[in-house]
């Protein structure tokens, strides 16, 4: 089984690129711990999500595209971005490590009721979700141009 360990985005999760098979992923990372389906909210296509939830991460297939994967979540704590441990920095720190990549378009959206805050990166179609000021989970996507066509890497 493949080990995934860099989040690159608008591109993909380690070897793995945006567009890949479900059976390109069996092949590398095996059955998943959990399959489940989801309806999108406000979108009318089901997206299966697998999780592996020893490594920490889930890949998002679009049952409409053929069930391609097109999104990835992870919590693992080894994981990097831009070659650093993006679990052991703050949101500032990251905010910085973004925009030193060229990532500079961002917004917060804070929930006290919730103790989260998401901080999104348009251009990287990322979001970094913080819990008590921890960052919790990392989240991208494939990228899409202001048509909402994908642009695949």
């Amino acid at each position: 089984m493949k080990e995934l360990k860099e989040i690159k985005p608008l591109k993909g999760f380690g070897d793995i690129k945006f567009g890949v098979s479900q059976d390109e992923v069996l092949k590398l990372l095996g059955e998943p711990s959990e399959k489940e389906t989801i309806d999108v909210e406000g979108e009318i296509h089901e997206v299966e999500v697998w999780s592996y939830w020893d490594d920490g991460h889930s890949l998002y297939f679009e049952k409409d595209l053929n069930n391609v994967c097109t999104n990835f979540e992870t919590d693992n704590e080894g994981v990097t971005l831009f070659g650093e441990k993006v679990f052991a920095m703050n949101q500032d720190q990251i905010i910085a490590l973004m925009k030193t990549n060229d990532f500079s378009d961002f917004e917060i959206e804070d929930d006290p009721e919730l103790d989260e805050l998401i901080v999104f990166f348009h251009e990287a179609h990322m979001q970094f979700v913080f819990e008590n000021g921890r960052l919790e989970l990392v989240s991208w996507a494939v990228a899409m141009n202001d048509k909402e066509e994908i642009m695949w890497p």
